[in-house]
């Protein structure tokens, strides 16, 4: 069984490749500190990233947690999504990482996240 366990986030892998069940409650801080929640069993593919820009990413570095809440607030619907995306790019700001990269990893759910459905 593939078990990722940092501070605060706890996944495990599922049979569907590429899929992780969370299996404690996740909190994630934006740049503003605002907190957002994702409740443990929620299932995501972390960041869904096309094979020719993977080598750029690392979809296991900090840019984990940042992932799973953005594929939740997708999911639930939360916000428009385009506020979904502005919350992405806040909270890997807030995770360490650098303004530009945030800013790729932005421009990429701008342009790809359509595919997520119409809301």
């Amino acid at each position: 069984m593939n078990v990722v366990n940092e501070r605060d986030l706890t996944l495990v892998a599922l049979p569907e490749p590429g899929k992780w069940k969370l299996l404690n409650r996740l909190e994630v801080l934006d740049d503003k500190e605002h907190s957002f929640f994702v409740p443990a069993g929620f299932t995501t593919d972390l960041a869904s990233l096309p094979r020719c820009v993977r080598g750029l990413f690392n979809r296991n570095g900090r840019s984990r947690k940042p992932s799973v809440l953005h594929d939740y607030l997708y999911t639930e619907k939360m916000f428009t999504r385009k506020r979904c995306d502005q919350i992405f790019r806040d909270c890997l700001i807030n995770s360490g990482i650098r303004k530009w990269q945030a800013g790729l990893y932005y421009y990429g759910v701008r342009s790809g996240g359509w595919t997520r459905g119409r809301w």
